[in-house]
């Protein structure tokens, strides 16, 4: 039995789709658009940015990023600081971003308001947008990184990774027992959430993904410099990285004699692995 190119192109691009995880919205017109959204979230009105690639295909299944701000920052801050320096990284990888604004410019998230705000952004992205549901990520700084985490925490089988920066556990721990790509970053002069609160998360998933336990090498102050540990043995499919930089409280941190930071590259190479 023969069989034709056509017959074989279509069903390489059938396995190629069932590779790729799609979303709903793949080959669909969105009736989302790029800019400000809002939706009601048990009773509140919230709003979020949408990102979307100038040249947006809806055939073709972009990665996911979900931006939180800080504390007393805004959705805006996030989107005009290029989502940490990711959106930056991303111009030619198919990618949709989306910032979403906290009650009263902060990630309380009391009874779990702001996990559910994320889950039915999720549903709403996905739904109008073609998204790779494997090659979801969300990241933050500060009161954004502790957000991140508490999504670590709950919603570990909807993403694939997050990069928790300068954070601690101020948006909750709900479950925290199912292992999630980890990438942590801290100063080791932090002024505000001491380092030792960004260890004691890094530390939890490190357990929590099998890897071998480590007292990775930091910085000494002054120095200028920063360090990065890739824990060993970790399960698979479930790495931890940390990133230790002298410096105080802040998101994209540079070494001594350098204008560009770090952070946005590192975090894009730790996402894009997957």
């Amino acid at each position: 039995m023969r069989c034709s190119t056509v017959t074989l192109t279509f069903v390489a691009a059938e396995l190629a789709l069932q590779v790729v995880a799609a979303s709903s919205g793949c080959g669909t017109t969105p009736n989302l658009s790029a800019g400000l959204n809002s939706m009601d979230v048990n009773g509140q009105n919230r709003e979020y940015i949408i990102q979307t690639p100038e040249n947006y295909d809806p055939s073709t299944p972009h990665k996911f990023v979900l931006g939180y701000h800080w504390r007393d920052g805004t959705m805006d801050d996030v989107v005009n600081g290029g989502f940490y320096g990711l959106s930056y990284l991303a111009a030619d990888v198919p990618t949709i971003f989306v910032a979403p604004q906290g009650i009263d410019n902060g990630w309380a998230n009391t009874n779990g308001d702001d996990i559910t705000f994320t889950d039915q952004i999720v549903e709403a992205i996905e739904t109008n947008f073609c998204i790779d549901q494997e090659r979801r990520f969300a990241t933050g700084w500060s009161w954004g990184g502790g957000m991140s985490y508490s999504v670590a925490c709950s919603r570990a089988d909807v993403f694939r990774a997050v990069a928790v920066l300068s954070g601690a556990e101020i948006s909750g721990c709900d479950g925290g027992d199912v292992p999630i790509a980890y990438f942590g970053q801290h100063g080791v002069s932090d002024s505000v959430l001491p380092i030792d609160l960004g260890r004691g998360l890094r530390d939890h998933y490190v357990e929590v993904n099998g890897c071998d336990p480590a007292d990775p090498p930091e910085p000494s102050a002054g120095s200028g410099t920063h360090t990065v540990t890739d824990y060993s043995n970790c399960s698979e499919g479930h790495p931890v990285q940390w990133v230790a930089f002298d410096g105080d409280h802040e998101p994209t941190p540079s070494d001594a004699g350098s204008q560009d930071s770090f952070t946005p590259g590192l975090i894009w190479e730790f996402f894009s692995q997957f």
